[in-house]
């Protein structure tokens, strides 16, 4: 059993033959690290907090396969490179489809303010929505309760604690478990979350 004066290449050797407790070991030594550089670039908490757990996330998915000579190195790099990506699909100009464009007298088009079809809008929000209260139903009951409190009522992760009487990383595990399912089963609708 890993305890805390295992050194990070210590901890990860141990991740290779499915070591939980050592991976938790890591997690707790560089979450909240990977946490604020990841919120330096996006200036949004639960982005941030959604970033440092598919981090850690994708590193026990992919702990057979990963190199990884510096875990800090690794992880802060990870957080920086998805904070700077996750900041410019923010600022990315929004494309808007329009049904025809009207050409002028010489031939060229002109200026014209672009028209979005709302209705079909509205129907693949509708779809999609649905496809996700789908998705949701699939999820452990608790599960279901923290993803439902963390996104539509708003609440840190600290305010579901708290409600709950839960400890904060359970809350945090349970958000991670929420969005890896909601993601896997939009990948196959064609939409990406990340």
């Amino acid at each position: 059993m890993p305890n805390s004066d295992y050194s990070d290449l210590e901890l990860l050797n141990r991740i290779l033959y499915n070591d939980e407790k050592a991976f938790n070991l890591l997690f707790e030594r560089h979450w909240l690290r990977v946490y604020a550089v990841s919120f330096r670039y996006v200036k949004d908490e639960e982005l941030a907090l959604e970033i440092a757990h598919d981090i850690f996330l994708n590193i026990w998915n992919k702990r057979h396969s990963i190199k990884i000579s510096s875990f800090k190195s690794y992880v802060i790099t990870s957080a920086s490179y998805h904070g700077i990506r996750k900041n410019q699909q923010k600022k990315a100009i929004p494309l808007k489809y329009v049904e025809s464009y009207e050409a002028e007298g010489d031939g060229l088009m002109t200026d014209h303010p672009s028209v979005a079809n709302a209705g079909d809008e509205k129907m693949l929000i509708a779809e999609l929505d649905q496809k996700v209260r789908v998705s949701l139903e699939e999820l452990p009951l608790r599960c279901r309760e923290i993803y439902l409190l963390s996104r539509q009522e708003h609440l840190s992760i600290t305010e579901i604690s708290e409600k709950l009487s839960i400890s904060k990383r359970t809350v945090e595990n349970q958000l991670t478990i929420a969005l890896k399912h909601l993601r896997t089963m939009l990948k196959y609708t064609g939409v990406l979350l990340f």
